[in-house]
């Protein structure tokens, strides 16, 4: 075999979703060369396109740990970035910013809400406002006639991710900066060393470069062994649904809610779309890798979806899709240095919060990578350090064992 086509840059960034083109992005910016390998036909088409688009503050558990502080610092800086990738792409991100309803369909998740809940919200650096039933319904008038109380979350976001996606991938792509893109393109090895790293492609190519960003989602394991063990895919699924004549927002706000009926739980999230569609999901399978969208799954959805907002159940289906968000074993990312050498940066585990956290991210990473992490960065960066202790990753769950044959 001949020797290898080799390209050469400054930083090599293994994965083209909304984090690796943001670090992307946000490195050029800053005159760095970059070489972008990505598996996909286009950029964004992992995990990205698969999330349902929410700025969330506090909704999900893992936004009121530690993590509130780098969250904070990404809301903050959210509406200024989507004006920077706007003016470098032309293309407008719209964003809904009426905040996220949480309601309770009965007393007693009203009264978790209350005590386990609402004291973590307090302690969050966001606002938090109590909704009675009627509060609720006059804010979102489809809801349920079973809501009995909520919470708004009025600093909370949302958007379409396949929008800002064709927004950074123009900006990446425009030819004004220092970056190129190797789409269709698998990474097959990453060598670390003293002098710099090295990617090998599967079609032969080599890239060598100062430093290397793996942003690979939940494949990001493979290019990351001491943290294998601590990444895996949480499968997600979803779909849309359309009022009848809507072309624009549907709804105010997005919604979600932990019901409990029939012996099961459901967790009904509706975001709504700036051309009318509601995004609705999502399911939540630990350690799953497949991208199967399960009648099974819609089913669950539907169920959730008919208990907080029975008219949206009868909303046609659109599109369906299943997407794997990056997990980590604690839920957040995993920032910073991972070899011997200060040449490879993780930028992984977003867990769910990758469009919550691309604009801190990118701000976090570039500073990394140029050395110009200050004291505040410095801060953000040691909540989601490489060598925190972990706990054990879940397991994958167990197959079904069907029943022996019955002899007769």
């Amino acid at each position: 075999m001949g020797a290898r086509v080799r390209e050469t840059c400054d930083v090599v960034i293994i994965g083209g979703g909304v984090i690796g083109c943001a670090i992307a992005h946000r490195l050029a910016a800053r005159g760095t060369s970059v070489v972008l390998v990505d598996a996909g036909q286009r950029l964004g088409l992992g995990a990205s396109d698969g999330a349902m688009g929410g700025i969330l503050t506090q909704t999900e558990p893992s936004c009121l740990g530690p993590l509130s502080s780098v969250i904070k610092s990404s809301r903050d800086i959210y509406p200024d970035w989507l004006e920077e990738i706007r003016d470098a792409s032309g293309v407008e991100v719209p964003v809904l910013d009426g905040g996220d309803i949480q309601v309770a369909l009965d007393e007693a998740e009203m009264e978790r809400l209350e005590s386990k809940v609402l004291p973590q919200w307090k302690n969050s650096p966001f606002a938090v406002e109590r909704l009675t039933a009627a509060d609720a319904r006059s804010l979102e008038p489809l809801l349920s006639e079973r809501v009995v109380g909520g919470f708004l979350l009025p600093e909370e976001l949302a958007l379409d991710p396949r929008v800002l996606m064709a927004a950074l991938s123009g900006a990446v792509l425009s030819g004004r900066t220092p970056i190129r893109v190797l789409n269709a393109v698998r990474a097959t090895d990453l060598r670390t060393g003293p002098g710099g790293v090295e990617v090998d492609l599967h079609d032969g190519r080599r890239v060598s470069a100062e430093q290397a960003v793996v942003a690979a989602g939940h494949l990001s394991g493979v290019f990351l062994p001491r943290h294998r063990a601590h990444l895996f895919p949480i499968k997600g699924v979803a779909f849309d649904v359309r009022p009848p004549g809507a072309v624009t927002y549907p709804l105010r706000h997005h919604i979600f809610a932990e019901i409990r009926q029939d012996g099961r739980e459901y967790y009904p999230y509706l975001v709504p779309r700036h051309d009318g569609r509601v995004a609705v999901g999502v399911t939540y399978e630990e350690n799953v890798g497949d991208v199967t969208v399960t009648a099974a799954a819609v089913e669950e959805i539907r169920r959730g979806v008919a208990a907080l907002m029975p008219r949206a159940a009868t909303w046609p289906i659109g599109r369906r899709w299943a997407g794997l968000r990056p997990g980590s074993a604690d839920h957040m990312p995993i920032l910073g240095h991972v070899d011997d050498h200060g040449r490879v940066v993780a930028a992984t585990g977003h867990s769910g919060l990758g469009v919550t956290l691309a604009p801190v991210t990118a701000e976090l990473v570039a500073a990394l990578v140029c050395g110009t992490a200050g004291p505040r960065e410095k801060e953000l960066l040691a909540v989601c350090r490489p060598d925190r202790p972990f706990p054990p990753a879940p397991l994958p769950p167990t197959p079904p064992v069907s029943p022996p044959p019955t002899v007769r």
